[in-house]
């Protein structure tokens, strides 16, 4: 654990209060920002903290960037009473899926702003949100299993034939596998590491929404494209197959849903299906999308949703400018597993404009088999003139073998 200086400790003796900003000037510790998020908060008022794990990407020069390793839990809260006390911070925040629980346990630690830890364990562990939901909002769960339940899971199967599993703690659409029958599910997903779910049939959205003394409002919605696995491979915003009815209905979803599991401040990122007017929670985070989903939100609505779902903690204003694109997209560049042997520039396309383009891939490395959000090869945003317009710039660009691959040879 390594600090990067701090320059003034607590006045006075141990005894002495060490939260609170100095000279009311907020001070906003933010944990694990990447430089995206970094450069949306610079700027937030105040003095902004971040902390960083070891050999995490560079941040602007002039940052102030402090280090420790916040996956390990006993070793941050230290580093918290240690270095972060001293420093006096606001509130204490993050918006990556491995700083969530740290920050809000430091900002509990601290007596400052912060997400309440309970409820972010609560988002973190899908099956304990779905026995909280089970309790209090039934009607937004599919049927589920814990998957060390052996007679649960038999009466799942039995009625709904379809079950996803997934890991309990799982990010990124990793180890997400559809089980067609009971017979087929593998001794190692008969663990409480595992959830099963009744298949959720319909269209699946994400509904980025920012929650202030209880009151939710929604940033925007995203409809996503999943290959043929969970894998998410598109998202446009606005949504174009939901209709006003139904983004009514899903955002009352979501506002009970946040309700339920506490979230009084703060941002959410909620993933749910709609068939007709049935709303099914998939799951739910206390942070914005990922996936380029805040650039969505800037080019459709004009709020820096990254800039938002931080300052939040300091009762900074929520910053709005001009809409730039009626409609917009992020679209995840995948090819057959093998040796990559070309990739093509942004095309032209006829129904949308290409905004930003991102390649992880070159001539000579390897594509993946795509299991995970990890294996795709690039994104990129389009703008469009409209939703029906949005969706096919989406499905021409799919379309597109913008990476070529050849088979590995076999050893």
């Amino acid at each position: 654990m390594r600090a990067g200086g701090p320059d003034e400790g607590c006045p006075g003796n141990a005894d002495e209060d060490c939260t609170g900003s100095r000279d009311d000037v907020p001070a906003l510790v933010i944990v694990g920002a990447n430089p995206t998020v970094a450069r949306a908060a610079a700027s937030l008022p105040g003095e902004l903290i971040h902390v960083q794990l070891p050999g995490a990407p560079a941040l602007d020069p002039g940052t102030r960037v402090l280090t420790a390793d916040f996956r390990d839990l006993p070793a941050f809260l230290a580093f918290t009473d240690e270095v972060l006390r001293p420093l006096r911070p606001t509130a204490v925040v993050s918006l990556t899926e491995f700083g969530l629980e740290p920050a809000a346990l430091a900002a509990r630690r601290l007596g400052v702003t912060g997400v309440d830890p309970a409820v972010v364990r609560a988002t973190r562990d899908k099956l304990a949100m779905r026995r909280i939901l089970e309790r209090r909002a039934p009607h937004l769960n599919p049927a589920f299993a814990a998957g060390d339940d052996a007679e649960a899971v038999d009466r799942l199967f039995a009625a709904h034939g379809r079950v996803v599993a997934k890991p309990v703690d799982g990010v990124g659409s990793a180890s997400v596998a559809l089980v067609e029958g009971v017979d087929t599910l593998p001794a190692d997903r008969r663990t409480a590491a595992t959830l099963l779910e009744q298949f959720a049939e319909g269209r699946e959205f994400s509904v980025e929404a920012l929650s202030e003394g209880g009151r939710h409002t929604v940033i925007g919605i995203a409809e996503k494209g999943t290959a043929d696995g969970f894998v998410e491979v598109s998202h446009m915003m606005p949504p174009p197959s939901l209709d006003p009815h139904r983004q009514e209905l899903v955002a009352r979803a979501v506002g009970e849903l946040l309700d339920v599991l506490g979230l009084t401040d703060g941002p959410s990122h909620t993933e749910i299906m709609v068939d007709g007017d049935k709303v099914v929670v998939i799951e739910t985070h206390t942070r914005l999308g990922g996936d380029g989903i805040a650039d969505l939100v800037r080019l459709t609505t004009g709020v820096e949703w990254r800039r938002a779902a931080l300052g939040w903690a300091i009762g900074a204003e929520v910053r709005r400018g001009p809409a730039t694109a009626a409609a917009a997209a992020t679209v995840f560049l995948t090819a057959p597993p093998g040796r990559v042997t070309a990739v093509a520039p942004p095309p032209a396309l006829a129904h949308g404009r290409i905004h930003a383009w991102d390649l992880s891939v070159r001539p000579g490395d390897t594509a993946r088999p795509l299991r995970s959000s990890a294996d795709r090869l690039g994104m990129a945003v389009l703008t469009a003139a409209g939703t029906e317009a949005c969706a096919a710039a989406v499905a021409e660009l799919t379309a597109r073998p913008v990476v070529t691959t050849a088979p590995e040879p076999q050893l």
